[in-house]
């Protein structure tokens, strides 16, 4: 059922969590993309505003008018017993499937495998296929392509270029965000319009985050001037009361009349200190909804110099070396042979399956049970691995307390620090479970450059996988200041090309090219 004209219109939605939050509120649009991408922070009700315009979630409030059929493919689904082909059945049955778009899903993809034997990528790419043979009004892709190798993010990307009908996708994914026509960004101040791709929505945002910084700085000027107006005025009225009284010291004038002027005197001043209050209240309220409303600043301003590598310094060298693992045959067809010295900033790329997290732990002496061949050395530094997961952090400890226990540091000093990383007051002592995404990716950074020593080889493992684009940008920018060696396993080409990659190990399963 594509190539119709899809309509939605939502006044006021609301959801409210089990527990009684309020998710989001006030949320009001019409649809006027073709394909629209819904962006915003982890956490913030995405994936329940698409299952509500889906019809798989009702809204605590608020009214919605959808004119066709909505299907909502979720970013995990459990996998039924079968065959591909098996599970493909309405597809090949369906008169409303255009094979020019579901062919090149399934280009690769053995009709006779079982489902259960696809692979992540292969999986999601059926998934779309398959509801093809549904006919939509609107099409729901959440996090299509979250944790697909280059090949499958492409093949997706592709498929949205395509697809003809209307589409909404959630996503992360930069290169697939500049697919679309437009952009709904999704905050804790409501739902925001964008036309464009993405490229134009970061420019809008820009544009936006300007505008914002000056009035902020205006309205914070105005807050002063009336702080000290506010002071003027009081000094004022208490330096006629002084004059007052001396007069009254002096006698001369009937007492009921000097209590008068007194009283008279206090009522006055008691109006201006209550009006000039809140005057000043006033102001703070205003600063305060701006600085709200301004997006989490990006850029940590880290001093990293400590991790700074001389060059020609040796980070680690394979000579000859491949990996096997028991009954198996050795991963590359072809051994390893690169040596990487000073500040580089590599990227170690391939397939999923072609042993990019076998060579990592091969580094970092954390192989399993397996069989090497060759040489793998790593240099006298200072290593730290970054992963999705942020394993190097102790969910139940504090965010101060996993900094500390990399050895004996100053408390007071540390929490000056985590403010670099926007860790103020007592977000410090907030266990490292409770944190959001964003949060822990900061907390993750700070544990990396507050050691001591400083590291200076970061491995970063898919480190951007449900990253949202805030917390994107942090990483980037912090990554930019830093001054050690990188090697960075990603599929994301965007976020490659902002760390200033430089060059790349690519690992295919059957040989190795640099």
């Amino acid at each position: 059922m594509q190539n119709q004209l899809f309509q939605v219109t939502a006044k006021s939605l609301s959801y409210e969590l089990p527990r009684g939050e309020m998710l989001f509120s006030d949320i009001s649009f019409t649809w006027n993309f073709r394909r629209c991408a819904l962006v915003g922070p982890n956490g913030v009700g995405k994936s329940t505003l698409a299952k509500i315009i889906a019809g798989i979630l009702r809204p605590a409030s608020g009214d919605l008018l959808v004119d066709h059929k909505v299907l909502y493919l979720a970013q995990l689904q459990d996998r039924p017993s079968g065959t591909v082909a098996e599970y493909l059945m309405a597809l090949w049955e369906s008169p409303l499937a255009d094979s020019a778009l579901w062919g090149p899903l399934l280009q690769d993809v053995p009709l006779e495998r079982p489902v259960t034997e696809l692979s992540g990528g292969e999986w999601t790419r059926v998934r779309i296929a398959e509801t093809l043979s549904q006919g939509a009004g609107l099409l729901i892709l959440d996090e299509p392509t979250n944790n697909l190798d280059r090949e499958a993010r492409v093949l997706i990307r592709d498929f949205v270029r395509r697809y003809s009908g209307a589409l909404l996708v959630i996503s992360h994914d930069r290169e697939l965000l500049e697919e679309v026509d437009g952009i709904w960004e999704l905050s804790s101040q409501g739902l925001q319009s964008y036309g464009g791709p993405y490229s134009e929505y970061e420019e809008q945002k820009s544009a936006e985050r300007e505008l914002l910084a000056d009035r902020i700085d205006r309205v914070r000027r105005e807050k002063k001037k009336v702080e000290r107006e506010h002071q003027e005025k009081l000094r004022t009225q208490e330096k006629r009361m002084r004059v007052g009284q001396a007069l009254a010291d002096k006698g001369g004038l009937p007492r009921i009349i000097v209590g008068g002027l007194k009283r008279r005197a206090q009522e006055t001043h008691g109006k201006i200190q209550a009006r000039e209050e809140k005057r000043v209240e006033k102001s703070k309220e205003e600063l305060g909804g701006l600085i709200q409303s301004q997006k989490s600043e990006t850029r940590l301003g880290l001093d990293l110099t400590a991790s700074a590598v001389p060059e020609g310094k040796l980070i680690f060298e394979l000579q000859d070396f491949n990996l096997r693992y028991e009954n198996q045959n050795f991963l590359w067809s072809e051994p390893l042979t690169v040596t990487m010295r000073g500040p580089q900033r590599w990227a170690l790329s391939g397939r999923n399956g072609a042993g990019k997290s076998s060579l990592i732990k091969a580094l970092l002496g954390q192989m399993p049970v397996c069989f090497s061949e060759g040489t793998c050395r790593l240099g006298e530094v200072q290593v730290r691995l970054l992963d999705q997961q942020y394993s190097l952090l102790n969910p139940e400890l504090s965010v101060l307390e996993n900094i500390l226990e990399q050895g004996q540091r100053d408390p007071v000093q540390v929490r000056n620090q985590l403010a670099r990383f926007q860790f103020m007051r007592e977000m410090v002592h907030r266990q490292v479970r409770d944190l959001s995404g964003g949060e822990k990716l900061k907390a993750a950074l700070a544990k990396i450059f507050l050691s001591d020593p400083a590291a200076q080889f970061l491995i970063l493992d898919e480190p951007t996988n449900n990253l949202d684009l805030d917390s994107l940008q942090v990483l980037e920018t912090a990554l930019l200041d830093y001054r050690g060696a990188l090697l960075v396993v990603s599929h994301d080409e965007r976020f490659l090309q902002a760390v200033e990659v430089s060059s790349r190990i690519e690992l295919n399963g059957r040989n190795v090219s640099r």
